[in-house]
């Protein structure tokens, strides 16, 4: 087919003084086809140039065509369409029950869904091989397939339109084109050039110039419908410049306000976007964007993001090489990547990517959808140290109850031993150093269990004070010899409600925190348990309990805790340990445990002289528990 110039058709198109008889014209020659024909938008006056909202029909008002069968058209063929009654086209009708419903026909459907032009722009519908879909005993209408066009698109659409079965015997029709004309009617293109509208499955083989045609229709068909303004009578005219300066108004309005909305949520949106040219050049970006990579707006837009963003990494051609991927079409959603922001550190970020393609298939703009993951990145690897955690903790359960085996037997003979041997018998002593040296092993291999969580929790009456005891002999095992214990228990101290295991394990966690403080230059570790009467000048923010409380304080005189992160060291998964010897190793598991008791948490630190953790627990009145330890016998051994 011959390339088509818009310039020489717009030019032409006011050289007469009918605009739509000359679209007609263009039109005509720009698809090469057969026939066309407009008709306009009505009531049942038969008035043109009515709003849009009181029209009910269109009315056939002029044709064109090749030939002899043009030029008949041209004379007679509004009188053909009348006589055969394919004239008016109705939009409504009324079914069975006499409700007003949308009546058939693929010129009453543009007409219906076309009106809001001013929004949404001209649609264009295609309907290909009308003439295949047509049976002998066919009702009035037929389903027939369409395609439609959008200014960027062509778009095959998920159901059917009806078609007039009468009208396309009538003239013999192959394919068709639907047009609407702004403010006057519709345009119809009969059986295009059979080249031009060749398909492929379900793309047209000859698309890109096809669509360029389209865009030439659009342009001519909004230049014809200003252009015959200018050839309406003087106050119908005013009416209609009126009519679409208002519209054109209410659509600016509309786009305003709409263009804010999105600018709004565009820029405050919790995710990070970026728009990049085909270059890699950043076009524009949110708030979110730059809190993420450290810069500002101004600073973003206008770089290259390949420098901003990956070129630190020493890899010039990786961004180059990723939107290569993504004009391809291969996977670029959530994936996972290493961008670094302006402080140089690297940050992992899921980033998906969109390709915005013109109506030529070129690229003009990469989208791109950045999500800061470090955290779910740090959170898995927690997760996979808690499963090797658990893995440890079952390995040494086991092992501890192996070795409970050996006491047993080593127990279970040194006690027939003594049994069989004299009260005055010089040798009684080494079995006596003997059963201690089992008793404190035995006591090791509890506290391993305990750790292990291999015994059951269960909340009861405890004296804090024995429990501080049997923890520090775990502690004892793997402190430095550089970190002097201090312990310091006040004898008045009452009984608390909670479960050993748990105060076993918040001790634990605590001297933990207190050891990595001090690793690095060693220092004091202070453990002191006293009695408070009144703890509400400390707690004034929560509804204490009126009762004496248990308070154990664990001190040490390490690093401290920065201010800044004091507020967030209870925070499930918090951590600090690569940035600081003083870590938030499970606070929020303390917090947790010393609360479900009724009791408080308060924490003291100062940089580098250390950290104060202060428990208030409520004291309970129940009884007393006894202080000591029953003796190590052959029935506790066969008991564990």
């Amino acid at each position: 087919m011959k390339p088509v110039d818009i310039h020489t058709f717009e030019k032409d198109l006011f050289r007469r003084k009918s605009p739509v008889k000359k679209l007609l014209k263009l039109s005509l020659k720009l698809f090469e086809a057969r026939q066309i024909g407009v008709l306009y938008g009505t009531d049942h006056t038969k008035a043109k140039f009515l709003p849009t909202r009181v029209w009910d029909r269109g009315i056939m008002d002029r044709f064109d065509g090749r030939g002899l069968m043009g030029l008949f058209l041209k004379a007679f063929g509004k009188y053909v369409v009348t006589n055969r009654k394919l004239s008016p086209v109705y939009f409504f009708k009324k079914d069975r029950t006499g409700q007003i419903i949308d009546n058939d026909g693929v010129i009453s459907h543009v007409l219906r869904n076309s009106s809001d032009y001013y929004k949404k722009g001209i649609r264009v519908i295609i309907c290909t091989k009308s003439k295949t879909y047509i049976q002998p005993d066919e009702q009035k209408y037929v389903k027939v397939p369409y395609f439609s066009y959008d200014g960027n698109h062509i778009v095959c659409s998920e159901d059917k339109i009806n078609a007039d079965a009468r009208i396309i015997n009538q003239f013999n029709s192959k394919n068709s084109i639907y047009v609407y004309l702004p403010d006057y009617g519709i345009l119809v293109i009969n059986t295009a050039s059979e080249e031009l509208m060749e398909m492929e499955g379900l793309r047209f083989v000859q698309e890109e110039d096809l669509k360029s045609r389209l865009d030439i229709l659009i342009r001519l068909v909004n230049t014809s419908s200003l252009a015959h303004l200018g050839l309406v009578p003087r106050k119908k005219r005013a009416q209609l410049l009126w009519q679409k300066e208002r519209r054109l108004r209410k659509t600016s309005l509309e786009l305003i306000e709409n263009e804010k909305r999105y600018r709004e949520l565009y820029e405050n949106a919790p995710i990070a976007y970026i728009s990049m040219n085909s270059k890699g050049w950043i076009l524009k970006c949110n708030y979110k964007a730059c809190a993420l990579l450290g810069y500002n707006m101004q600073q973003l837009m206008g770089q290259n993001a390949q420098k901003l963003l990956w070129e630190k990494q020493g890899n010039e051609n990786q961004l180059v090489h990723f939107l290569d991927r993504v004009v391809d079409g291969r996977i670029t959603q959530a994936v996972e990547w290493q961008v670094i922001p302006r402080d140089g550190r690297p940050v992992w970020a899921s980033i998906s990517v969109e390709a915005i393609k013109d109506s030529r298939g070129e690229v003009v703009e990469f989208r791109v959808m950045l999500m800061d993951v470090s955290r779910r990145k740090t959170l898995k690897k927690q997760l996979l140290a808690s499963h090797k955690m658990e893995a440890m903790g079952t390995l040494a359960g086991g092992i501890a109850h192996d070795f409970n085996n050996v006491l047993f037997l080593v127990s279970g003979y040194t006690e027939m031993l003594i049994m069989d041997m004299a009260k005055s018998d010089p040798e009684k002593k080494n079995l006596d150093v003997i059963m201690d040296c089992v008793r404190h092993a035995n006591e090791l291999v509890n506290q391993i269990l305990i750790f292990s969580r291999q015994k059951k929790h269960e909340a009861k009456v405890l004296n804090l004070e024995d429990v501080i005891q049997k923890s520090m002999i775990l502690i004892h095992s793997f402190l430095p010899s550089t970190i002097k214990v201090k312990i310091e228990t006040d004898g008045s101290c009452g009984d608390i409600f909670a479960d050993p295991i748990q105060i076993h394990q918040v001790i634990i966690h605590l001297v933990t925190n207190a050891y990595h403080a001090m690793e690095e230059k060693g220092g004091t570790l202070s453990v002191s348990l006293i009695k408070k009467v009144d703890v509400e000048p400390i707690f004034y923010q929560y509804p204490v309990q009126e009762k004496n409380y248990i308070c154990l304080s664990i001190r040490d005189t390490g690093t401290g805790i920065d201010p800044d992160i004091i507020e967030k060291i209870f925070d499930p998964y918090f951590s600090t340990k690569k940035e600081s010897n003083c870590s938030g190793v499970g606070l929020s598991v303390v917090q947790g445990i010393v609360e479900s008791c009724g009791g408080h948490i308060k924490v003291d630190t100062v940089l580098q002289k250390g950290t104060c953790f202060r428990l208030y627990f409520p004291e309970s009145h129940s009884h007393v528990i006894e202080k000591s330890l029953a003796p190590l016998n052959f029935s506790n051994h066969l008991a564990n």
